[in-house]
């Protein structure tokens, strides 16, 4: 078995036979409302992925793993998917004309040419923070064939009794492919922070998800480790909030493995369509390290790029805040659907007003949201989607006190008309 990457979380697994598994392809610019660009620039086509290949795993329904605009494929080709409910994913395809799918239960396994495939749902419902709802829609692929075992994580974080359950079922691991970042608007985007602090924050981050990620390491005892997914910088107007992302590059992934480690699974980074021989350990191609100055100059570069939402009219204020109150009674009987209870108070600003849309349960911790209003009014007619805008950095927030509460973000998705 061979993993040929392409970019983020995109690549192909190549059995020894010759089939081929396109993982998660997502090639153009500007996902995330606009917002998510790849570097280094991705030279490969989508005409060049449309080619032999016999399947097509797709791990969950963010734009960096199934990037609906330019998901262009022969109707007929098998998609291999989670079969968890409620299935955003399935609905978003089927109503593309994908019909052709295999449909694989949580810990199920079913045989796919010379590949036997496992999924799995999300293993918990929040890595580091108290949640009731948690993560709705990430899976993770296992691939078995010919005695090789190789486990593509995507954005699907497991913890120790998860780690310790897989490395009890697959045995010999050969490959894991583990994210390294966690794309999400804390704490770019929160405004309550100084820029010391943004930065601070984002360094804490940044060595909480490398330590976890190194623990899960140790405990699966991997042959080999590929920091996967999660690789992306933020062009247009918000192109300064890179600074305090909370990401980093591969590179300082691997280094902060191949230091820290206490097994002695090979580390290993790929550029684009450099290809790894997972049985024999193998890079066919020499890796060459990111250049950072050059990453940053390309970052600038992307500064003036307009998103598509900045083309649009401002929306009439009366207007949008009848249908703001729509939305927010909609909200409302979607988190009764759940049966939680949410302590955030939500606010949005309309030029100088801080409307209430939700009332939470605790008087004393607030959420105040800030976004272009050319995006909000996309938002609500399901033109752009909440979530798309917070991981896109599009939104800018304030809370008091500064302790995040997951299942208000979760449920914020469900703010529209």
């Amino acid at each position: 078995m061979k993993f040929k990457f392409i970019a983020n979380a995109g690549g192909i697994f190549i059995g020894s036979r010759g089939t081929r598994i396109l993982c998660d392809p997502w090639i153009v610019d500007g996902i995330y409302e606009g917002a998510w660009y790849h570097y280094p620039p991705v030279k490969t086509k989508l005409s060049q992925i449309n080619k032999n290949i016999d399947g097509i795993y797709i791990s969950h329904i963010h734009p960096d793993h199934y990037d609906d605009r330019n998901f262009d494929f022969p109707k007929n080709i098998p998609l291999i998917i989670l079969d968890e409910g409620p299935n955003f994913l399935k609905k978003n395809l089927i109503n593309k004309g994908y019909s052709n799918f295999i449909e694989i239960k949580n810990n199920e396994t079913k045989e796919f040419k010379e590949f036997k495939l496992t999924l799995y749902k999300p293993f918990v419902k929040h890595i580091y923070e108290e949640s009731l709802l948690g993560n709705l829609i990430d899976s993770s692929l296992v691939l078995e064939s010919h005695g090789v075992t190789a486990i593509n994580f995507n954005d699907n974080q497991p913890d120790a009794n998860t780690c310790l359950f897989l490395k009890k079922k697959f045995k010999n691991i050969d490959l894991a492919m583990l994210s390294y970042n966690a794309a999400g608007p804390y704490p770019s985007c929160f405004d309550d922070l100084t820029i010391e602090e943004k930065k601070s924050e984002s360094e804490r981050i940044l060595e909480k998800n490398l330590n976890h990620m190194c623990e899960m390491v140790n405990i699966l005892k991997p042959k080999s480790v590929l920091p996967f997914a999660g690789s992306y910088i933020i062009g247009g107007k918000n192109f300064y909030k890179n600074e305090y992302l909370g990401t980093t590059t591969w590179d300082d992934c691997a280094d902060y493995l191949n230091s820290n480690l206490k097994c002695d699974s090979k580390i290993f980074c790929l550029r684009e369509n450099q290809t790894f021989d997972i049985k024999n350990l193998k890079q066919e191609v020499k890796y060459e390290r990111l250049d950072i100055k050059e990453m940053k100059k390309y970052i600038q570069s992307l500064k003036n790029k307009k998103y598509e939402f900045e083309k649009d009219e401002m929306p009439e204020i009366c207007r949008l805040k009848d249908e703001i109150k729509l939305a927010s009674e909609k909200l409302l009987n979607r988190v009764k659907k759940f049966d939680i209870e949410l302590k955030s108070n939500v606010y949005i600003k309309i030029e100088d007003e801080d409307i209430w849309i939700y009332k939470g349960n605790d008087p004393d911790k607030h959420l105040y949201c800030d976004l272009d209003l050319r995006l909000l009014n996309r938002i609500l007619h399901k033109k752009a989607h909440w979530n798309n805008a917070e991981i896109g950095t599009h939104i800018n927030f304030k809370r008091i006190p500064n302790k995040m509460e997951p299942d208000i973000h979760t449920c914020m998705s469900f703010f529209h008309l």
